[in-house]
């Protein structure tokens, strides 16, 4: 009996050591991830979803489809199967220029992100994008003058002509309308990655090319410049709802009939005759020896 029950428990010793080793060996085995890329810079990674990832040094890029080289670099509309060791780094990445087959779950690897689509609290990451008038907790305020990269996506309205190209327009650019040409995702999402100093106040708008198809509010007004303060982190997401083109909301411009040219709506009267200034300006005369006293 004693030899039968010594047996029963070696056999028993021995499933358990066999399921342990199989246990360790599927802990260790990569994760593999496919989706839809949105960059790829300095080190990084970052998905359609939001998330972004640490990309490793001697990271291998394959083609998806024939598992060798690629002529393929990885960016935005690039869709791409990654690879993560147990650290949570991406060890390869296989590209292609067409949707691949759903593959993994990014819940899987979600504890590796560095930037996050969810709300959910993350020590790598920062709150939210204030409102304007509102700052930081102070527990975030860590301004060392470091370059942070950070990546900017705007949903814009479903009206957007599909040949429409989007930039963003800021402060430190003089509000040049054209000032930073962002990338088209899909139909009704831009993005770009810029790298901002920490410490930076950032005030942006959006538009298509000129002030007379700037961005505004959601009650259709003109809107205040967006803001964004860029504190310390390795990367920073904004994401930001464009509701309406000032060009596309019903009757256009709305003005005064004092109003003057300002930074955010350089052509308060866009439909005077030639030669015809706004009211309450003087009108240059073409023929001075001609002209009539003012």
């Amino acid at each position: 009996m004693d030899r039968n029950i010594t047996s029963v428990v070696s056999r028993l010793l021995s499933l358990g050591v066999a399921a342990l080793a199989i246990a360790l060996v599927a802990a260790a085995s990569p994760i593999v991830v496919s989706g839809q890329l949105l960059a790829y810079q300095d080190g990084y990674v970052f998905f359609s979803t939001g998330d972004g990832f640490h990309v490793a040094p001697n990271v291998v890029i394959h083609d998806a489809k024939t598992g060798g080289a690629t002529t393929i670099v990885p960016g935005p509309r690039i869709w791409a199967r990654a690879t993560f060791d147990a650290s949570g780094t991406v060890t390869e990445l296989d590209l292609s220029r067409r949707p691949l087959p759903p593959e993994g779950n990014f819940d899987d690897v979600a504890r590796f992100a560095v930037a996050l689509s969810t709300p959910a609290p993350n020590p790598d990451l920062l709150p939210q994008t204030p409102a304007p008038g509102q700052t930081l907790a102070p527990e975030f305020r860590h301004f060392s003058g470091k370059p942070v990269l950070v990546t900017f996506v705007a949903e814009v309205p479903p009206n957007t002509p599909f040949t429409a190209a989007v930039y963003i327009t800021t402060d430190a650019s003089g509000w040049n309308a054209q000032a930073i040409p962002m990338d088209r995702i899909d139909t009704l999402h831009f993005q770009i990655t810029r790298r901002i100093n920490s410490g930076t106040i950032f005030r942006y708008l959006y538009d298509r090319g000129s002030f007379q198809s700037v961005e505004v509010a959601e009650n259709g007004l003109q809107r205040a410049p967006r803001e964004v303060i860029v504190a310390d982190a390795d990367v920073r997401a904004v994401r930001d709802t464009v509701y309406a083109w000032i060009d596309s909301t019903n009757g256009g411009y709305n003005q005064s009939p004092t109003g003057l040219p300002t930074p955010y709506n350089p052509a308060p009267f866009p439909n005077l005759p030639p030669g015809v200034g706004p009211p309450g300006v003087a009108t240059p005369c073409a023929h001075p020896p001609r002209c009539p006293p003012q």
